[in-house]
C-alpha cells in the first residue's frame, strides 16, 4: 500500500513545505499511516521545522524525516517505501532535469500554485515534466482569497492544462503560517477551522485518488 507523493513546483514561495509537514501529520494523526517526509530542498526549512516539532513534542511527535539530495530522492523514497505508508517528497524550486527521480518515483505529483498568471507560467513546466513520466498529476489552489476573480482563471488554466485539480482549495490563511514556527500544523492548533477542514478534505481527496 505504500505510496509517495512528490510536492513540486517551479515557482519558489508556493507553500509547498506547509502543504508537506500538514498532509504528513494528517495522514499520521488522522489516519494512522506511518508517514516520513522527504526533503530535497537544500534550504532546510522542513527540516527546521522538525527540529522545532521534536523539541516541542518529544516521543509524541509521529512523524519521521530524512533527507536526500534530488537525484538521490528515488534511491531514498524506495528505501522509505519498504519501512513506512506513506512518503511525501518536499522539492525545491526550479528542479527541472534534476527533478525527474522525485517525479519518477512518485505515485502521486501534487503541484501548488496561487491564483496568479506567474504561477501559470511557473508551473506548465512541471507538469510536462510529470505528463512525460505518465504520473497522476493533481493540481491544487492555494493561498487563496475566496473572493478573487483569479480563481476563475486558475481553475481555466488547469482545464487548459488537461489536468486534474484538487475540489479542496486552500485558503491564505495566517494559522498555516503560525502553526509552522510552532514546529506543529494546523489540525493540531485547530480542531474546526477552517484551516483544518481543508487540510482534511484535501488528504481525503488524496486517498481517494491514490485508492488508499
Amino acid at each position: 500500500m505504500s505510496k509517495v507523493i512528490t510536492i513540486a513546483q517551479q515557482k519558489g514561495g508556493s507553500g509547498k513545505t506547509t502543504i508537506a509537514t500538514n498532509l504528513a501529520t494528517v495522514f499520521s494523526l488522522k489516519n494512522n499511516f506511518s508517514t516520513t517526509l522527504l526533503d530535497t530542498d537544500p534550504q532546510g526549512s522542513l527540516g527546521k521545522w522538525f527540529i522545532t516539532r521534536k523539541e516541542k513534542l518529544e516521543d509524541k511527535n509521529t512523524l519521521q524525516f530524512k533527507t536526500a539530495s534530488l537525484w538521490g530522492a528515488q534511491y531514498e523514497a524506495k528505501t522509505l517505501k519498504e519501512k513506512c505508508d506513506i512518503v511525501i517528497i518536499d522539492t525545491p524550486p526550479k528542479i527541472e532535469a534534476d527533478g525527474r527521480p522525485a517525479i519518477e518515483i512518485a505515485d502521486l505529483v501534487l503541484i501548488p500554485i496561487s491564483p496568479s498568471q506567474v504561477d501559470f507560467w511557473a508551473t506548465e513546466s512541471i507538469i510536462e515534466l510529470a505528463k512525460r513520466e505518465k504520473k497522476e498529476i493533481l493540481i491544487l489552489i492555494n493561498r487563496a482569497n475566496a473572493k478573487s476573480k483569479l480563481i476563475k482563471e486558475a481553475v481555466k488554466f488547469v482545464k487548459d492544462m488537461e489536468v486534474k485539480k484538487a475540489k479542496t482549495i486552500l485558503g491564505n490563511r495566517q494559522i498555516f503560517v503560525s502553526s509552522m514556527g510552532l514546529g506543529l500544523t494546523v489540525v493540531e492548533k485547530q480542531r474546526t477551522g477552517k484551516g483544518c477542514l481543508e487540510m482534511l478534505s484535501l488528504a481525503k481527496e488524496i486517498k481517494s485518488l491514490l485508492q488508499i
